[in-house]
């Protein structure tokens, strides 16, 4: 210190000496910004923080959404509803140490959709310099249940249940309903030129409802038909598709139909048909239907096979949602579409 010199003038020089001094302006510069750049930072990591978390749970919420409403498609309560989708926002949750304590909300806004609310108070890293300490995240996700217009593979077995009548089926098929002895029917059903069953007329009685085989890649292939009874088509279906109706007896595929009933695989996929093309003999796909078959005959050449089924409620997992021109409104097979 300059003797005699007093302690402000010193200051204001070094001050001004400094200001000239380029050097000494980007440390005053810098001296000046870095708490911003320190405080900008930090909140940058906690705000990346709580994007992070409300992303986890919303993927939990959205979990737990569309596993509650699958229960609810399927003709579950809203107990067993809240109990899968709770069941699924925790799978989601439970290896998120940060997210210990998030409380879940499970509610029931319409008979046919179950709401999923997540809150978390978050506790943050920088933030308690500013003596904020936690911030709530909150998320939530609403399912409603509507008709699909595709059907992913392997469930979709390569039958089609067919309503003789000028209507066709709208208004003849309905979950819940079930059918005795409903005939399985070959040959010129439609009309077409080809091969005839030995035990069956080529054109079915006005208003009969039968069900026929299919070919989703025309293809008559049997063995091709014999699987896709025991494992499923491979492929996915889509309302308005048109296919062909497998003509002749097909009887290979009756061992595989035993195989999989054998197996406890009694819940199947059936398409809905109407006439495509009757010249040609081709259908097209107008609905999907999900059965529980309670027994199998097989035909022979003096009988016709025969089927005991229900039409229930099943939820699939699908992107594909029908039009509102689409489908008969069955409302057997739903997909969980979230609205929220």
């Amino acid at each position: 210190m300059e003797r005699g010199v007093p302690t402000k003038r010193i200051i204001r020089k070094w001050i001004r000496r400094l200001a000239s001094d380029a050097r000494g302006q980007t440390l005053v510069i810098v001296g000046l910004a870095l708490p911003v750049l320190i405080g900008g930072g930090a909140i940058a990591v906690d705000v990346g923080y709580m994007f992070v978390a409300k992303g986890v749970m919303q993927t939990a919420a959205d979990a737990g959404a569309r596993a509650g409403g699958a229960i609810l498609a399927q003709g579950g309560t809203q107990g067993e509803a809240q109990t899968e989708a709770l069941n699924y926002v925790n799978q989601n949750l439970n290896s998120v140490t940060y997210l210990t304590g998030a409380v879940s909300t499970i509610t029931f806004p319409t008979p046919e959709s179950v709401k999923v609310n997540l809150s978390h108070a978050l506790p943050l890293f920088f933030a308690p310099f500013i003596r904020v300490d936690a911030v709530t995240v909150t998320t939530g996700a609403t399912p409603k249940l509507f008709p699909v217009s595709a059907i992913a593979p392997g469930n979709l077995v390569p039958f089609g249940i067919y309503c003789n009548n000028a209507a066709g089926c709208s208004g003849q098929l309905g979950v819940l309903q079930s059918f005795a002895g409903m005939l399985r029917h070959c040959g010129n059903v439609f009309g077409a030129s080809g091969s005839a069953c030995n035990y069956s007329p080529n054109t079915p009685l006005e208003g009969e409802i039968f069900l026929t085989g299919l070919s989703f890649n025309d293809n008559n292939s049997n063995g091709e038909l014999k699987d896709e009874v025991e494992n499923g088509y491979s492929g996915t279906a889509t309302i308005g598709q048109v296919l062909g109706a497998l003509s002749g007896t097909r009887q290979g595929w009756q061992p595989a139909m035993r195989n999989r009933l054998n197996a406890g695989e009694n819940e199947m996929t059936f398409t809905v048909l109407a006439p495509a093309d009757p010249g040609s003999g081709t259908v097209k796909i107008v609905d999907f239907v999900q059965v529980r078959i309670d027994a199998f005959r097989s035909g022979s050449a003096n009988s016709q096979d025969q089927f005991d089924f229900q039409i229930i409620p099943r939820a699939v997992s699908s992107n594909d949602f029908a039009t509102s021109d689409q489908g008969l409104g069955i409302g057997s097979v739903q997909g969980v579409r979230l609205i929220q």
